[in-house]
Protein backbone atom coordinates (compact mmCIF):
# COMPACT_ATOMS: atom_id res chain seq x y z
CA UNK A 1 0.00 0.00 0.00
CA UNK A 2 2.93 2.21 0.88
CA UNK A 3 4.74 2.02 -1.96
CA UNK A 4 1.51 2.33 -4.37
CA UNK A 5 0.92 5.37 -2.61
CA UNK A 6 4.27 6.98 -3.00
CA UNK A 7 4.29 5.98 -6.51
CA UNK A 8 0.89 8.31 -6.87
CA UNK A 9 2.83 11.31 -4.99
CA UNK A 10 5.85 11.45 -7.39
CA UNK A 11 3.49 11.00 -10.62
CA UNK A 12 1.46 14.02 -8.95
CA UNK A 13 2.63 16.99 -10.78
CA UNK A 14 2.93 20.12 -8.57
CA UNK A 15 0.86 23.26 -8.65
CA UNK A 16 1.56 25.98 -11.09
CA UNK A 17 2.75 28.02 -8.86
CA UNK A 18 5.05 25.70 -7.11
CA UNK A 19 6.88 24.96 -10.36
CA UNK A 20 10.10 26.04 -10.72
CA UNK A 21 10.76 28.63 -13.24
CA UNK A 22 7.67 30.51 -13.10
CA UNK A 23 8.85 33.58 -11.52
CA UNK A 24 6.48 34.01 -8.71
CA UNK A 25 9.36 35.41 -7.06
CA UNK A 26 10.04 37.83 -9.57
CA UNK A 27 5.97 38.90 -9.73
CA UNK A 28 6.49 39.73 -5.61
CA UNK A 29 9.03 41.89 -6.31
CA UNK A 30 7.58 43.61 -8.98
CA UNK A 31 4.51 44.30 -7.26
CA UNK A 32 6.50 45.74 -4.25
CA UNK A 33 8.82 47.80 -6.90
CA UNK A 34 5.43 49.32 -7.54
CA UNK A 35 4.14 50.64 -4.26
CA UNK A 36 7.23 53.89 -4.33
CA UNK A 37 5.76 54.97 -7.89
CA UNK A 38 1.85 54.54 -6.88
CA UNK A 39 3.08 56.83 -3.66
CA UNK A 40 4.99 59.23 -5.36
CA UNK A 41 2.64 59.70 -8.41
CA UNK A 42 -0.45 60.24 -6.04
CA UNK A 43 1.54 62.66 -4.16
CA UNK A 44 2.79 63.97 -6.94
CA UNK A 45 3.24 67.92 -7.02
CA UNK A 46 3.52 68.64 -10.74
CA UNK A 47 1.82 67.12 -13.96
CA UNK A 48 5.16 65.31 -15.38
CA UNK A 49 6.54 64.03 -12.29
CA UNK A 50 2.90 62.51 -12.17
CA UNK A 51 3.12 61.52 -15.23
CA UNK A 52 6.87 59.21 -14.47
CA UNK A 53 5.36 57.50 -11.62
CA UNK A 54 2.27 56.38 -13.30
CA UNK A 55 4.07 55.25 -16.02
CA UNK A 56 6.75 53.40 -14.13
CA UNK A 57 4.24 51.94 -11.78
CA UNK A 58 2.08 50.72 -15.22
CA UNK A 59 5.46 48.89 -16.19
CA UNK A 60 6.18 46.89 -12.87
CA UNK A 61 2.59 46.42 -12.38
CA UNK A 62 1.87 44.81 -15.82
CA UNK A 63 5.27 42.83 -14.87
CA UNK A 64 3.77 41.23 -11.53
CA UNK A 65 0.71 40.43 -13.41
CA UNK A 66 2.15 38.64 -16.49
CA UNK A 67 4.71 36.64 -14.18
CA UNK A 68 1.68 35.84 -11.36
CA UNK A 69 -0.74 34.70 -14.09
CA UNK A 70 1.94 32.65 -15.75
CA UNK A 71 2.04 30.83 -11.88
CA UNK A 72 -1.77 30.25 -12.65
CA UNK A 73 -2.38 33.44 -10.20
CA UNK A 74 -5.42 34.34 -12.31
CA UNK A 75 -7.67 36.44 -10.30
CA UNK A 76 -4.66 38.52 -8.74
CA UNK A 77 -3.07 39.11 -11.76
CA UNK A 78 -6.84 40.40 -12.76
CA UNK A 79 -6.38 42.53 -9.98
CA UNK A 80 -2.88 43.91 -11.02
CA UNK A 81 -4.18 43.93 -14.56
CA UNK A 82 -6.59 46.44 -13.86
CA UNK A 83 -4.18 48.46 -11.64
CA UNK A 84 -1.73 48.35 -14.38
CA UNK A 85 -4.15 49.75 -17.08
CA UNK A 86 -5.34 52.87 -14.08
CA UNK A 87 -1.78 53.76 -14.06
CA UNK A 88 -1.47 53.78 -17.87
CA UNK A 89 -3.94 55.98 -17.97
CA UNK A 90 -2.31 58.62 -16.15
CA UNK A 91 0.77 58.99 -18.70
CA UNK A 92 -1.59 61.35 -20.78
CA UNK A 93 -3.82 62.62 -18.11
CA UNK A 94 -3.89 66.45 -18.53
CA UNK A 95 -4.64 67.22 -14.98
CA UNK A 96 -3.13 66.92 -11.62
CA UNK A 97 -5.78 66.00 -9.51
CA UNK A 98 -7.81 63.75 -11.71
CA UNK A 99 -3.95 61.71 -12.22
CA UNK A 100 -3.95 61.73 -8.64
CA UNK A 101 -7.29 60.23 -8.18
CA UNK A 102 -6.57 57.29 -10.99
CA UNK A 103 -3.50 56.69 -9.30
CA UNK A 104 -5.56 56.11 -5.31
CA UNK A 105 -7.21 53.85 -7.48
CA UNK A 106 -4.98 51.93 -8.83
CA UNK A 107 -2.88 51.62 -5.58
CA UNK A 108 -6.59 50.30 -4.08
CA UNK A 109 -6.42 47.41 -6.88
CA UNK A 110 -3.25 46.61 -6.47
CA UNK A 111 -3.23 46.52 -2.72
CA UNK A 112 -6.43 44.36 -3.12
CA UNK A 113 -3.90 42.16 -5.18
CA UNK A 114 -1.81 41.85 -2.18
CA UNK A 115 -4.59 41.26 0.09
CA UNK A 116 -6.12 38.62 -1.94
CA UNK A 117 -2.76 36.67 -2.07
CA UNK A 118 -2.50 37.07 2.03
CA UNK A 119 -5.99 35.60 2.03
CA UNK A 120 -5.80 33.10 -0.29
CA UNK A 121 -2.32 32.58 -1.52
CA UNK A 122 -2.46 32.43 -5.29
CA UNK A 123 -5.54 31.54 -6.99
Amino acid sequence: MIPALLALLLLAAPASAQRGGCGMGMGFESLRAAAGPLREGAGATSLPAGREAGGAAAERLAEAAARLAGCGCRQVAAHLQEAAGLAEETRAEAGLERLRRVLGRAEFSARLARERLDRQGCS
